[in-house]
């Protein structure tokens, strides 16, 4: 008996025919593959998904979905009642990726998954329910977890001797063993610059390891935008001075945030450095506004830009736009993945335009009202982000 022909005759919807069309494919594919009706009722369950998620073909046809997947994000809010990716695919007539979410299996076990969800169509182009297909990716976020835990180990085993190394270089180079040469002196001062550049790449590795495994110290108060972006401007003024940048700023009276200071200002650095590093010639502009209920600061700059077919993999790990190769400045590509990790702890938003040789605007927008960043203070004292 074919799957459709599970379904009381009472139960069928119009999506009989893809059903029929569908089944044969679905059988044999190694993803896990479910389609379900326009009120999200399971019409078809291929074998990948009863051998992810534990349920049976009998056990799922004709239910609703949210019985058997119930999808979590991945700070445990359940994506079935308000964010169902089904329900955006069938309402919106598009397809939707997911990512990564947790999904139930039937001994009550969670899966990590990676969603993605498309409609399905009729005979006359109305949209008659959706299909989602899922893989299992446990054995990829450990694959994930190994890496950063070597990452980490190798980090921590570097910085001791880059500290040392940096200390004694000092030394050497303010004469206490002996004088030094103006040649010499310069050979010194291009060690130290890389030695302080390899520390700095050591720290950002630290830095997005404590992000990704939850292990950043938070010391949430009250913080005043406009002065933390004034001493970000203080102290990045003569690398622009440097390159012959103006550097100008616009302040509007802001009310305060809740966030830490230390993350809060390295974003804010960690933007205005990036702005001088990747413009050659022209200005960046720093500028602070309220935005529906939100603070909003914003650096814009005339540098290089990134292509639009670059710009999705913006905070990507590692991730360096071709038109980097346009300046001189060297980056390791975790600045911005750092960056937005920061920000999301903050319940923020990050917004971002940019044009190839017209420069780019970066908009951090942090929330007034204080409910998610109280929550998420409180889960970061428990340990439980």
């Amino acid at each position: 008996m074919e799957m459709a022909e599970q379904v009381s005759g009472a139960e069928r919807m119009p999506l009989q025919p893809v059903e029929r069309e569908l089944e044969r494919i679905f059988s044999s594919l190694g993803h896990g593959m479910y389609v379900v009706d326009s009120e999200r009722r399971i019409r078809l369950w291929n074998k990948a998904a009863e051998s992810i998620l534990g349920w049976k073909e009998e056990d799922a046809l004709g239910n609703d979905c949210r019985e058997f997947i119930r999808h979590e994000d991945k700070e445990g809010l359940r994506l079935c009642d308000d964010h169902c990716p089904l329900r955006s695919s069938i309402d919106g007539s598009r397809t939707v990726f997911a990512g990564t979410v947790w999904g139930y299996t039937s001994g009550g076990g969670k899966v990590p998954l990676n969603v993605s969800c498309a409609p399905l169509l009729d005979a006359e182009g109305h949209v008659a329910g959706a299909v989602e297909v899922f893989a299992d990716i446990t054995r990829e976020m450990e694959v994930d977890r190994l890496k950063s835990e070597i990452v980490s180990i190798m980090a921590h085993e570097l910085r001791t001797p880059l500290t040392s190394m940096l200390g004694y270089l000092e030394l050497v180079m303010e004469g206490e063993a002996g004088s030094l040469t103006d040649e010499q002196r310069e050979f010194l001062s291009i060690v130290k610059s890389n030695i302080a550049r390899l520390t700095g790449l050591v720290n950002d590795f630290l830095d997005l390891d404590k992000l990704e495994s939850g292990k950043m110290d938070m010391h949430w108060e009250e913080l005043d935008l406009n002065e933390l972006a004034r001493d970000a401007l203080k102290a990045h003024f003569p690398m622009a001075e440097d390159k012959g940048l103006d550097l100008a700023h616009e302040l509007e009276p802001l009310s305060s945030v809740f966030g830490d200071r230390q993350l809060v200002s390295q974003v804010l650095h960690n933007l205005i450095s990036n702005a001088i590093k990747y413009t050659n010639e022209g200005k960046i502009e720093v500028k602070t506004s309220v935005d529906d209920g939100k603070v909003a600061v914003e650096v814009k700059d005339t540098g290089v830009g990134i292509p639009v077919e670059e710009q999705d993999k913006i905070g990507d790990k590692f991730f360096r736009a071709s038109t980097a190769a346009l300046t001189p400045s060297h980056g390791s590509g975790l600045g911005l993945s750092i960056t937005m990790g920061i920000i999301e702890k903050h319940c923020g938003d990050l917004e971002i335009q940019s044009e190839p040789g017209v420069g780019s605007t970066f908009r951090v927008l942090l929330p007034l009202d204080r409910e998610c960043v109280l929550i998420k203070a409180e889960k970061e004292a428990e340990g439980g982000i």
